[in-house]
């Protein structure tokens, strides 16, 4: 078939490099004239993009994750309780791994879609590409505790490498801790789901979990997470700080030293969870909202005296006044806690701005301004961790209601892999102004028409 002509032609700039698209006008035997679309990809060295782009590699990562955490090994591993095991457990469960690390968007968009995905599938299993219903069914049946026990030791590795030898804040290895809806639904539902009634007065069946993650310098490593628990008869579902001090005493007894301080939001500020909190060799870092508390108001009270003023500090454009008060006194807690006071100023679009932030710690030395970057910093758990989670990797979609806690173990391990390879193996990655899209984007061009199952069986199996 001639090629009359090129009848369009640009060079379209991209995140990670330049694609050239080229129409060009076919005439087919029945004198048909046919319109293809040519896409060919540059990378151009000379850009940052371009040279980081080189380095960014779906083998390199699946290499990462091969010989440094054992990944593929550890999934061989797992136990396969099918009756019928037709197509390997591994044929499964690390396409699935892999897929979500890949950040798509449901079981159906992989293994129902042949066209579009036959040859990534391809690219990474050997044999019998599965079903999305053999896939459901093979998650469904595999214990969570397995999953999280694979989880667990690629923190033990993570520790043995000292990745936060240096702390992530103020030579502190800070974790902040907080709540995470999954999904909710008003006709799906199983034994571990929460209930609530919603605005129409329906019942809402929904997962709920905790969630602890390092916060401050990256990596953003989600170091455990605990689902929380439905309750029999009339006793309400159990709530964050119940699952909260769960997850505390588990990562305590099961990693021993894996943080230094705890950062969390007001609702955690009580007793029994500052109790716990310290118990466990570690330190507290909450914010303090409600004015009716009798620790508030006792602050208050004393620094409008003029008790406890400090020096103020600068951060960027903003004016910080500190107020710094300690041996303060909670009910049921003998610890004695310090009351930290900020007053932040600022110009924003030629008028004044301020904001007051008050927190409770359990630090008696450390420095008011690395108190702040701290309370500042727990909103990481939500920018870098949960909108992630939620946005990137669907947490809040369904992917398989019988296996809820296994997938979501699973995505755990896919986000920490993946934020551990960008920031540990890419230099200048987070100078580099590459989106988490892009990464993905790349990720998966490299998935079509690259062989990537060389590296999963051959070292992983």
């Amino acid at each position: 078939m001639p090629v009359l002509s090129t009848v369009y032609a640009e060079n379209r700039k991209e995140p990670y490099g330049i694609k050239s698209y080229i129409f060009l006008c076919i005439n087919n035997q029945k004198g048909h004239l046919l319109l293809y679309n040519y896409v060919t990809h540059k990378t151009h060295t000379h850009t940052k993009e371009g040279v980081l782009n080189e380095k960014l590699a779906l083998k390199k990562l699946l290499t990462y994750i091969t010989s440094v955490y054992k990944i593929p090994q550890k999934i061989k591993c797992l136990s396969d309780q099918r009756e019928r095991k037709s197509i390997p457990l591994f044929n499964i469960v690390m396409p699935v791994l892999l897929f979500l690390m890949l950040q798509y968007e449901s079981f159906h968009t992989v293994f129902s879609a042949p066209e579009s995905m036959s040859k990534r599938l391809r690219n990474c299993i050997t044999g019998k590409i599965p079903k999305v219903d053999a896939v459901r069914d093979l998650l469904s049946r595999i214990s969570p505790e397995e999953i999280q026990k694979i989880h667990e030791e690629t923190i033990d590795i993570l520790k043995k490498n000292r990745v936060f030898r240096e702390g992530t804040i103020g030579r502190y290895v800070v974790a902040g801790i907080d709540g995470v809806e999954l999904f909710s639904s008003t006709k799906k539902s199983c034994p571990d789901c929460l209930t609530r009634k919603n605005r129409a007065g329906e019942t809402e069946y929904f997962h709920r979990s905790v969630v602890c993650m390092t916060v401050g310098k990256a990596p953003h490593v989600i170091l455990g997470q605990e689902m929380l628990k439905p309750r029999d008869g009339a006793e309400k579902d159990e709530g964050e700080l119940t699952g909260g001090k769960r997850l505390i005493k588990r990562l305590r007894q099961r990693h021993v030293h894996f943080a230094d301080v705890i950062v969390a939001d007001a609702l955690y500020l009580n007793a029994p969870f500052i109790n716990t909190v310290k118990e466990n060799g570690l330190d507290a870092v909450i914010r303090l909202k409600d004015e009716k508390r009798l620790i508030f108001q006792d602050a208050e009270g004393l620094f409008n005296q003029g008790k406890g003023k400090k020096k103020s500090f600068q951060h960027g454009k903003k004016t910080i006044e500190v107020w710094d008060l300690s041996k303060f006194e909670m009910e049921n807690c003998p610890y004695r806690l310090r009351v930290v006071r900020y007053h932040e100023s600022w110009q924003e679009n030629g008028k004044e701005a301020e904001r007051w932030i008050w927190l409770v710690t359990t630090l008696e030395e450390t420095a008011p301004p690395v108190l702040w970057e701290m309370m500042n910093c727990r909103w990481d758990i939500e920018e870098n961790g949960f909108h992630q989670l939620k946005t990137y990797y669907h947490a809040k979609h369904c992917y398989c209601h019988a296996a809820v806690e296994t997938i979501f173990n699973l995505m755990i391990i896919g986000f920490n892999m993946r934020e551990l390879y960008l920031y540990r193996r890419i230099q200048r990655f987070e100078r580099s102004g590459i989106t988490r899209k892009s990464v993905s984007r790349i990720f998966r061009d490299d998935l079509l028409t690259e062989k990537v199952k060389q590296i999963l069986y051959q070292k992983g199996g």
